[in-house]
């Protein structure tokens, strides 16, 4: 394991939830609607990340028109988090969505995985690459994926699930992380 690089004068403030989701609630309040809470309202906020998705592909339905129509509201709400932040002076990063595909003779079946749903995953990945929204990109799913079989969590990040990243795969993200974005 590498050894993290020291960080000086960051603080993170997670807003994170199980089973959040941007558009709709889910064990709690969708994301979209804790923008105020969990970023305008917090003092000393100078930088905002977004990653956030995986649970809206997931619980759609995973037919061609329902995973079309999600794959686009999920990119106009991340156009509109963004601009509600910007308009505050907070720079956003956007991170991709990490991968959630069931390997072939898995004994534990990941709900989420199946080829529609990758292809949105796929798809809102592409735009928050290339979309210039985001004053910063964090490709997520570059550093945890499965170089061979993309639409997995590469064996070493995957917390047994298929879905879930493990301590190990946050430790790779902390080693990837851009400090210079800062």
């Amino acid at each position: 394991m590498k050894k993290h690089r020291p960080t000086y004068n960051i603080a993170v403030l997670n807003q994170a939830a199980g089973g959040n989701r941007i558009l709709n609630d889910g064990l709690g309040p969708n994301a979209f609607s804790r923008i105020g809470r969990d970023v305008l309202e917090q003092s000393g906020v100078r930088y905002a990340m977004i990653w956030e998705g995986v649970n809206d592909i997931g619980v759609a339905d995973p037919d061609p028109t329902s995973q079309k129509e999600i794959g686009d509201r999920l990119i106009v709400a991340f156009q509109q988090i963004v601009t509600q932040i910007h308009a505050a002076g907070i720079p956003v990063f956007g991170a991709t969505i990490t991968p959630f595909g069931t390997p072939p003779g898995s004994d534990v079946i990941q709900a989420y995985s199946d080829p529609e749903r990758e292809k949105t995953r796929q798809r809102v990945n592409e735009w928050i690459r290339t979309s210039n929204v985001f004053d910063a990109v964090l490709d997520f799913d570059k550093v945890l994926r499965d170089p061979k079989v993309p639409s997995q969590l590469a064996t070493q990040y995957d917390f047994g699930d298929h879905l879930h990243p493990n301590v190990e795969a946050y430790h790779a993200l902390v080693d990837y992380f851009p400090l210079s974005v800062f």
